[in-house]
């Protein structure tokens, strides 16, 4: 949950909401806006950071929706999307935004990790495994893509594989390290 805010504070900075007592008056005056102006995707995405400021996450999500709809493109509301239905848990849902951020922001290895995360999650191992391979080719040593792709050829059974990703991060995060290991040491 602590990405999850930090996304959502940083966004505020961008884009100018404030997560403070006026959060309710933003989203009285940004519910007006967005009724005079139904295709104001900038009001749609402001709207949706203020429902988020309140923990009115239904709201957020249909206000987020509503700025990809219309803005595909926007990168920042494909994001905080895919985030807030990840955190959610609402894995099927938060597919669609962080596979269209890859496409829009392909040199994003946290896309890619994310994307892995969100196959991982909707237990869609093999495909897992290319978001995480992207993601690491993006960022070398990312130790946590490569063990999440550890315990994604573990889901597999493929065991070898497995063992190949521990020898890759097992000097370099030994509780990750140590986790796959066990893993991979039960199913032997």
């Amino acid at each position: 949950m602590k990405v999850f805010v930090a996304v959502t504070m940083l966004a505020y900075t961008l884009f100018g909401c404030t997560p403070n007592q006026t959060a309710k008056e933003d989203i009285q005056n940004l519910r007006a806006l967005v009724n005079l102006q139904p295709n104001n995707a900038k009001a749609h995405f402001k709207l949706g950071l203020a429902y988020l400021s309140e923990k009115q996450y239904e709201e957020a999500l249909a206000a987020l929706q509503k700025t990809v709809d219309l803005n595909p493109n926007d990168t920042a509301a494909q994001a905080i999307l895919g985030i807030t239905n990840f955190e959610m848990k609402r894995y099927k849902e938060a597919l669609p935004a962080f596979q269209k951020l890859t496409e829009l922001v392909p040199n994003n290895h946290e896309a890619f990790f994310n994307l892995g995360n969100v196959y991982m999650n909707l237990k869609q191992f093999e495909q897992a495994i290319p978001a995480y391979k992207k993601a690491i080719e993006l960022r070398k040593d990312y130790v946590e893509a490569e063990y999440s792709m550890g315990v994604a050829y573990y889901e597999l059974g493929k065991t070898d594989s497995a063992r190949i990703q521990y020898e890759k991060i097992k000097d370099k995060n030994n509780f990750m390290a140590g986790s796959l290991l066990r893993k991979i040491e039960r199913r032997n």
